[in-house]
């Protein structure tokens, strides 16, 4: 049994005739059918019922026909994967993300890649902003997703696409919460006289919260104290010691019911904007350009931005 022959017995199934199935294996006929007829007596059963007027497979061969697609759709694939590793489009690419992002945003930003290049490897990093743009800076990342700054050098040289726009929730001081229960919505500079429990840095939202409030020249009022992390917020303004401000992803991890009032700035919801960007650095420009097409076509609404340096396949579409 070999190859080229389970070639021609698809080939026949397909064409119906032995004579177009060898034309179309630029074969001879009797090429062909000898091939099969040694396949039928390797395996000590017909495959066809000929005529001079008909060919078909017989119950054996309809059996047969779904095993010889699969093992001949294996060699195609094999085929395609030496290809490409070839072409620098196997590898392993990595993949940093800030927590407030969160390891299943971060797979889920890339599930469309991964399910189209299984043979492809993610490794995924969860640090904070400042490490994730130095990481990507010294060529040891190649994509980051965090609510970073348009505005920062960290995007020189980088493409760049949003990816989400997550609304900012007002989180009331546990004795201030009479005041806002009827509230559906509050404006930003309603938050002027609130105190805030803020967190580091680390993961971008502080940031964010700051930028917001000075970019409508409103004044922050900060605990002087500081959370770990977002995840505990909602904990220290139950206890009231000051009021927070959550994405809305996140709250159904703190607030266990709590108050969570929409942010709003000019009617407008105000957001933390997740935003994909990176550069090809531990992987080919081939590979990367695989990624960033999939990112793209996962989120078709978004604007997408790149630098004139980069491979001429990432081009821009929205």
């Amino acid at each position: 049994m070999n190859l080229q022959q389970l070639k021609y017995v698809l080939a026949v199934e397909e064409e119906g005739s032995f004579v177009a199935a060898a034309a179309r294996c630029a074969n001879t006929q009797p090429t062909l059918s000898n091939a099969i007829a040694q396949l039928e007596s390797e395996l000590g059963h017909k495959i066809f019922n000929r005529t001079t007027r008909s060919v078909k497979l017989t119950a054996f061969g309809e059996s047969l026909l779904p095993v010889i697609r699969e093992i001949l759709s294996g060699i195609a694939r094999i085929a395609e994967l030496a290809d490409r590793h070839g072409q620098g489009a196997t590898g392993t690419i990595k993949v940093g993300f800030s927590p407030v992002v969160g390891i299943e945003q971060a797979t889920g930003v890339l599930l469309r890649f991964t399910k189209q290049h299984p043979e492809v490897s993610v490794v995924y990093r969860e640090e904070n902003l400042d490490d994730l743009c130095k990481l990507l800076r010294n060529q040891q990342l190649d994509l980051v997703i965090a609510p970073v700054d348009l505005r920062s050098p960290d995007l020189t040289d980088c493409v760049y696409t949003l990816i989400q726009r997550d609304p900012l929730l007002f989180v009331p001081n546990q004795s201030h919460e009479k005041k806002w229960s009827e509230c559906t919505q509050v404006n930003l500079g309603e938050l002027a006289s609130e105190e805030f429990v803020l967190v580091p840095d680390a993961c971008g939202l502080t940031r964010v919260t700051k930028r917001h409030f000075k970019d409508e020249n409103i004044s922050l009022h900060r605990y002087p104290g500081e959370a770990s992390s977002y995840r505990v917020v909602g904990e220290w303004a139950a206890l009231g010691l000051g009021s927070g401000i959550l994405p809305a992803s996140k709250v159904e991890v703190d607030l266990a019911g709590r108050t969570a009032i929409p942010i709003v700035n000019n009617e407008r919801p105000v957001t933390i904007d997740y935003f994909a960007f990176g550069k090809p650095n531990t992987v080919t420009r081939e590979l990367f350009a695989e990624l960033w097409q999939s990112l793209i076509e996962a989120h078709p609404e978004s604007e997408v931005q790149q630098v004139p340096q980069m491979a001429p396949r990432l081009s821009n579409r929205a």
